[in-house]
């Protein structure tokens, strides 16, 4: 159950990076990560509500405001990223999630991993560096040479400490509670900064935008936000970032093509077939 929950979650965060780069352009990286953040809402109010567990210990509140804080900043550094580059260069940076969600998740939860886990996480990662090996002779040097890689990459750190916080926050909140609570403070942290700024009107920028793309936007964030944290019930951080990179780079090559015209290369077909080699090998485990 726990891997087809996290398998189902990874699918909808693909689509969901999709939509996210057709709507790049159409507005500030803040004010689309506010419409994301605020769109949810009322479906998974609807959720908690149902479910009506909310907090059942003070200590939540520490690492679910910390994991707040990382997913809003994580979600204006990756619109930002798309508008820099192609999809198919900055989102497989985000393979490197599963790197520092393991490392995260030692000292946090206790999660460690044998050597098939680390097996699969590396394959994982190996893909993202090879899909990214023609920007330069050495990998290093194209993280700086892809403008939007550097953003990517702390988007990576971002969001695998955001989720291996929140399943540190799920034993003290009921899954729906956590996801309604933390997409709340995340989009109240960023409607703040921008009212400080005096940026508040960039919002109607993004009501601008083709309505089925914002009705995509939101629908796919919310199945991608539920399923996820209902997966973390049963899976390690580390194996649920693997499963979101795994299939998000390969969505990222393959709707990078037929809705952005991305070229298909040999080298994304290698990298691809790694990734899918590491995320099968965790799927056994």
């Amino acid at each position: 159950m726990g891997f087809t929950l996290g398998v189902a979650a990874a699918l909808c965060w693909a689509a969901l990076d999709v939509v996210r780069k057709a709507l790049a352009d159409k507005a500030s990286p803040t004010a689309l990560a506010i419409v994301l953040l605020i769109g949810q809402l009322p479906f998974l109010g609807i959720w908690a509500a149902v479910d009506e567990t909310w907090i059942v210990r003070e200590v939540y509140w520490v690492p679910a405001l910390a994991s707040m804080t990382m997913n809003a900043l994580a979600n204006v550094l990756f619109m930002r990223s798309l508008q820099l580059s192609a999809m198919s260069r900055t989102v497989p940076f985000l393979s490197l999630s599963p790197v520092f969600g393991a490392l995260v998740a030692i000292p946090l939860l206790g999660e460690i991993p044998d050597s098939l886990h680390m097996t699969g996480f590396g394959l994982v990662v190996l893909g993202a560096f090879v899909l990214n090996s023609d920007l330069s002779k050495s990998w290093w040097r194209s993280v700086f040479k892809e403008k939007g890689a550097p953003h990517m990459i702390a988007v990576a750190f971002l969001w695998s400490g955001s989720v291996a916080l929140d399943k540190v926050a799920l034993p003290h909140a009921s899954a729906a509670s956590h996801a309604f609570l933390l997409t709340t403070g995340s989009s109240l942290m960023l409607l703040l900064w921008v009212s400080f700024r005096g940026e508040l009107s960039d919002l109607r920028a993004v009501w601008t935008a083709p309505k089925p793309l914002l009705v995509g936007l939101i629908g796919f964030a919310v199945a991608a936000v539920a399923l996820q944290m209902l997966s973390l019930e049963w899976l390690w951080v580390a194996v649920v970032e693997t499963l979101k990179r795994g299939l998000g780079v390969l969505g990222s090559i393959v709707f990078g093509r037929l809705f952005f015209a991305e070229p298909i290369t040999e080298r994304k077909l290698l990298a691809g077939g790694l990734m899918v080699a590491g995320t099968v090998l965790l799927a056994l485990i």
